[in-house]
């Protein structure tokens, strides 16, 4: 087959993105894979890059940046008919469900990586816009059943399949134990931040924060303010340091209220490290509660749960065992096995 997988962007550190190099690498042993994409950074492997004349959709929250979304669209479409024109792709993978307008016509299956839909007025229109416009195409791609869910009021369930992700191999057990908490993701409101700082000043014990986001000023003031002096910001970190923290830390927490998937879930498990979680979004669904982590479902049950951890090391170590043979059901090979069979159905009608 020739492939072709489409996203405005293909950059390192973005979690679609990744999916579209772990994807295509391994397609490309077998077929004729291409990424199309308005910016990029990834070096080629098993896949060739077309980079094209767009812009990133959607690129804020506010009217000014939605009203571009229109004529970054047509730019898109405009770009993408007519590399068909020329390399004749036999199915093209979309990557973010807000380009779906511009493949009408085209043999494209559309992944919806989700974004929530409540919050901002106008992303939320537009998001609603965008689901909407998924019921004319013969299939679409969610990355959790909770996802499905969601689509499933726009689309009818018999056309949306299911395809978890999974952890790259990198992403492996060294068996150590430095004495601290570990969260990894985007400072921002629906993250919860504030909470594993609280979290780690009642508890006495270190939580070591890695990413950045608009809410990073105001979640050091919080920490100086509430004299929480074993939190540490990391900031951005290497794909080599993430696997490090990973590997080294006590446990994995997160205070997140909406994960589409939760990768970062996936990643603790296959360093055979136990993770606490809210009962929110797809996060039952990546951490086995009471086997590889635990799900609470508020603050009071997630102290609790991490005050366990914190005094039983053979608990965690015990948990931490069991998240590892939990996490061998989330990998990139079935993954990619699966989109295989799916663009080999609908090539074949």
């Amino acid at each position: 087959m020739r492939i072709a997988f489409v996203n405005d962007t293909f950059l390192e550190g973005r979690g679609v993105d990744t999916v579209i190099y772990e994807v295509a690498k391994r397609l490309g042993k077998k077929h004729q894979v291409f990424v199309i994409t308005s910016e990029s950074d990834f070096s080629e492997e098993n896949f060739r890059i077309i980079k094209i004349n767009g812009k990133k959709l959607l690129t804020g929250s506010n009217i000014r940046d939605s009203f571009s979304y229109i004529p970054n669209l047509l730019r898109f479409r405009k770009e993408v008919m007519r590399l068909q024109e020329l390399y004749r792709f036999d199915i093209m993978s979309v990557q973010h469900s807000s380009l779906n307008p511009a493949f009408r016509g085209l043999p494209a299956i559309v992944t919806w990586n989700g974004s929530p839909l409540s919050g901002n007025k106008i992303r939320t229109f537009f998001n609603k816009f965008v689901l909407s416009g998924l019921k004319r195409n013969k299939i679409s791609i969610t990355i959790s059943e909770f996802l499905k869910g969601n689509l499933a009021k726009f689309v009818p369930a018999e056309k949306i399949k299911v395809i978890y992700l999974g952890a790259s191999e990198e992403f492996k057990p060294t068996r150590k134990d430095k004495g601290y908490m570990f969260f990894v993701g985007r400072l921002e409101e629906h993250k919860g931040v504030h909470e594993l700082i609280k979290l780690s000043k009642e508890l006495s014990f270190p939580v070591y924060l890695a990413g950045s986001g608009p809410l990073e000023g105001e979640l050091k003031s919080y920490s100086k303010k509430i004299g929480a002096d074993k939190v540490k910001f990391l900031g951005r970190v290497s794909r080599e340091d993430l696997v490090k923290h990973y590997q080294e830390c006590s446990f994995f927490v997160s205070g997140s209220k909406w994960e589409g998937f939760g990768l970062i879930f996936v990643e603790a498990a296959m360093c055979a490290k136990p993770s606490v979680g809210y009962s929110k979004g797809s996060i039952p669904e990546v951490i086995s509660d009471g086997e590889s982590g635990f799900v609470v479902n508020d603050y009071e049950e997630l102290r609790q749960k991490a005050e366990m951890l914190i005094k039983n090391k053979k608990l965690r170590k015990t948990m931490g065992e069991k998240a590892l043979n939990f996490g061998k059901n989330f990998n990139w090979d079935k993954t990619v096995e699966e989109y295989e069979n799916l663009f080999w159905m609908v090539q074949n009608g």
